[in-house]
């Protein structure tokens, strides 16, 4: 028996690519577990910390359970949240912003080595850079090295003016609701994925809380990516539009180093959606950019380049398995070269969906391997290099890749009443 609100629902809504990707009565499922278990591993460490390895699993089923629960309610309210989307958009906002003014101080009043010095790291980084200094400071008392490349700073600088780093993620969350209702062609489903991993994902309330850039630097790389991705797919864009937001893409990769290894994947998705010719000249731009960008900051003083002591976290077990640093990197290296060869191979999967998905994997990739490395060198499971928060990168990634399951559960339900 069709119901009259049912009945109401209209199949060509549905984007093409999720009538393509998931087959009725089995990804959908699937890829809902995916994204449960990729939200709940950026926060292994925190419970790892607090709660044991034990702790980890009931924190890892508590989130696969309340993923299913939340979809389903999401499902079946659905009309009642595309009606409601500009209200409850306003009140997410605010309320994003009223939670920042209020918890951070806080957080952030603990003092230096007993909350977050991402936000004071950075700050001072662009403070420095706006005086003619060098941004990357001496390790300080306020704040460790800075791990960060240039284009966090230039991204960062506009809300650092107005007071508080942490407002970019207040900024940039704001802007991956609407993206992802434009991109997943349904409210319903951006509200859903704003709210949930802000609901389940621990580490992402610290981050949010304490305005480390995790976060944001995570979401603005991949809308950079999807203004990019959409502005050669679209025959009405203007030229200038099109270059510009490769430009743009170019800074968002000279944020951290690791978002260096997604260039491939850019151009192999932008050569499936706009030819080899384009996509050669827009990967050759966007890494222009990043590297006009980052290499006078290293020229003028390479010993004191700070992002380059990250990779030490990689060496960390290098003196029991020489071998490890490089394994992770080189394990990163071919995940982006196979991800771009799926990518041009996989014919019969929409490019901007499985790029998305690609980009999350190659993001994952070194931190999967650290876990695997320190597990075995402790002999048990240990998530402990998981505790820095370091996965929330990949958030928006699996977000715009694997939030698609939610609308297409909505096909799935409308095809079977």
């Amino acid at each position: 028996m069709t119901s009259d609100h049912s009945a109401k629902f209209k199949m060509d809504e549905i984007p093409t690519e999720f009538a393509r990707e998931w087959p009725e009565g089995v990804k959908p499922s699937r890829d809902l577990w995916i994204l449960a278990l990729l939200l709940a591993f950026p926060s292994t460490g925190f419970i790892q910390k607090y709660s044991g390895v034990a702790g980890v699993a009931v924190y890892v089923a508590a989130v696969i359970g309340l993923l299913i629960l939340s979809a389903r309610l999401a499902r079946h309210h659905a009309p009642w949240l595309r009606l409601h989307f500009r209200g409850l958009a306003i009140l997410a906002i605010s309320g994003m912003i009223a939670g920042f003014i209020v918890l951070h101080p806080i957080e952030d009043g603990r003092g230096p080595g007993k909350s977050s010095d991402r936000d004071e790291g950075l700050e001072m980084a662009v403070t420095r850079l706006a005086h003619g200094e060098s941004p990357y400071y001496p390790s300080n008392r306020i704040a460790g090295p800075l791990s960060v490349l240039p284009g966090s700073m230039l991204l960062a600088a506009p809300f650092v003016a107005i007071g508080n780093s942490g407002y970019q993620n207040v900024f940039w969350l704001a802007a991956f609701l609407f993206a992802a209702s434009a991109f997943l062609n349904d409210k319903a489903a951006a509200l859903y994925v704003l709210a949930v991993p802000l609901a389940v994902s621990l580490s992402a309330q610290y981050e949010f809380v304490s305005g480390g850039d995790l976060i944001a630097n995570g979401i603005f790389v991949a809308l950079l990516f999807l203004l990019a991705l959409k502005s050669w797919k679209n025959p009405s864009s203007s030229g200038w539009q099109r270059w510009l937001a490769c430009v743009l893409v170019g800074v968002a990769l000279a944020s951290r180093a690791n978002f260096l290894l997604l260039l491939p994947l850019f151009g192999a998705a932008m050569w499936r959606m706009s030819g080899l010719k384009n996509a050669l000249l827009v990967t050759l731009l966007a890494g222009l950019v990043t590297l006009s960008i980052t290499l006078p900051f290293y020229l003028n003083n390479p010993a004191g380049f700070a992002p380059l002591g990250s990779s030490n976290k990689l060496k960390y077990w290098d003196h029991i398995l020489p071998w490890a640093s490089m394994a992770l990197i080189g394990t990163t290296i071919l995940a982006s070269l196979l991800g771009s060869l799926w990518l041009l191979v996989g014919r019969n999967r929409e490019p901007m969906t499985s790029f998305f998905r690609c980009c999350a994997i190659v993001t994952l990739t070194p931190m999967i391997g650290a876990v695997l490395v320190s597990s075995w060198v402790n002999g048990h499971p240990d998530f402990g290099i998981m505790k820095d928060r370091f996965g929330l990168m990949y958030v928006a990634f699996a977000l715009l890749g694997w939030g698609g399951c939610v609308r297409a559960e909505h096909r799935q339900i409308a095809e079977c009443r």
